[in-house]
């Protein structure tokens, strides 16, 4: 007989398909991005945290302003679809959605350049029903060091920087390491009093780069109770695809930013212009040489580094430029979950991969 996918409801840590919608795009059909309603109920995606990505291009005094409006974004596209998507803050109005077959939208920041240096904007943040926060993205905020420019920034977290960490986890704001320096995340493993997160990274193992996590970092997230979720953009899975394209991330992040910067009130445009640089690239260097084994190869690393109640799912979908083969979007899932299966894993930690370990982590940082 042939083997059949787990029919097991997926979460996924991240994605940045809020950036579609201020681009114009909408939810309910979006063949351009990795998420829309179809895919996702193709994708049996029960929960999916959605980023608000505040870009440290903004300038100062439009971040928390950002952040609030692609919230609303979120909030619209759920008022819109009822039948499809529910905003959920807890692990239990997540459950209820499921239930329903519909998709819980958990709201999440990226970058912590949105709370503009004010614990009282973390705390409205909070209040609106935001359940993550990255702390930092591409650069040194003056309170934490990112890994994605030269140098430690402020040496990690200052205190005010653990200030942050301690209010969000008074708040019920999971903290996500993904983008952190490593200093930075050394300073959250002796900080935090919760379970913590690194919504979208890899293992460094697998592909050397400062934006992955090393075993040390992933045993030490493993201790204390948290989640890797791993992403899905090439450039994090295979270190031959950087190479490949004669770039580094850092040399990746400046165009970004570059882009952001010339764009920042023309979201459709941005939108447009991220579309051409990957077309591009694609047309540069061909097709990444990832394949969804190369996901799985990050997947079972993290599981037996941090243990398999610490792993998780955290495409970056509508984030990256480029997806492995044999991955276009969010109906991929039952896909990835079926080849981890033919390698030999068992229904029970499928299903903590795709789901419990998720409702876990949400539940231990409830208020």
């Amino acid at each position: 007989m042939e083997s059949q996918s787990p029919a097991t409801l997926v979460a996924d840590l991240h994605c940045d398909t809020v950036l579609e919608l201020q681009g114009g795009a909408a939810i309910a059909h979006n063949p351009e991005g990795h998420v829309d309603l179809p895919r996702l109920k193709a994708g049996r995606v029960g929960l999916q945290l959605f980023a608000a990505f505040v870009s440290a291009s903004l300038p100062e005094g439009r971040a928390f302003a950002e952040a609030n409006a692609l919230l609303d974004l979120m909030d619209r596209a759920c008022q819109e679809h009822p039948e499809a998507l529910v905003r959920a803050r807890t692990a239990e109005e997540v459950e209820r959605a499921a239930g329903d077959g519909k998709t819980a939208a958990v709201p999440a920041v990226e970058s912590g350049y949105a709370i503009e240096g004010d614990l009282r904007n973390l705390e409205a943040l909070a209040n609106r029903g935001i359940r993550a926060m990255t702390l930092t993205h591409a650069r040194h905020l003056p309170w934490a060091a990112s890994s994605g420019e030269p140098g430690d920034g402020p040496g990690g977290l200052t205190a005010f920087g653990r200030e942050v960490v301690r209010a969000m986890n008074g708040l019920g704001v999971l903290v996500d390491v993904s983008h952190v320096h490593e200093r930075t995340f050394w300073d959250v493993v002796r900080t935090a009093k919760r379970p913590f997160i690194a919504s979208h990274s890899c293992a460094a193992a697998l592909c050397p780069m400062e934006r992955n996590l090393t075993d040390d970092q992933l045993r030490a997230v493993g201790g204390a109770g948290g989640l890797v979720g791993v992403n899905f953009f090439p450039a994090f899975l295979d270190r031959r695809y950087l190479a490949k394209r004669g770039a580094s991330m850092e040399a990746l992040f400046a165009r970004h930013e570059r882009i952001e910067r010339e764009t920042l009130d023309d979201p459709a445009r941005r939108n447009a212009e991220m579309r051409r640089l990957a077309r591009e690239a694609r047309a540069a260097m061909g097709p990444p040489e990832a394949g969804v084994d190369t996901l799985c190869d990050h997947l079972e690393h993290v599981a037996r580094l941090a243990g398999e109640d610490a792993v998780a799912f955290g495409s970056d979908f509508d984030g990256v430029s480029d997806l492995p083969l044999g991955i276009s979007g969010c109906d991929a899932f039952p896909a990835i979950l079926l080849r981890l299966r033919e390698r030999g894993w068992s229904d029970a930690s499928l299903r903590k991969l795709a789901w419990d370990n998720v409702l876990r982590v949400l539940r231990a940082n409830e208020r």
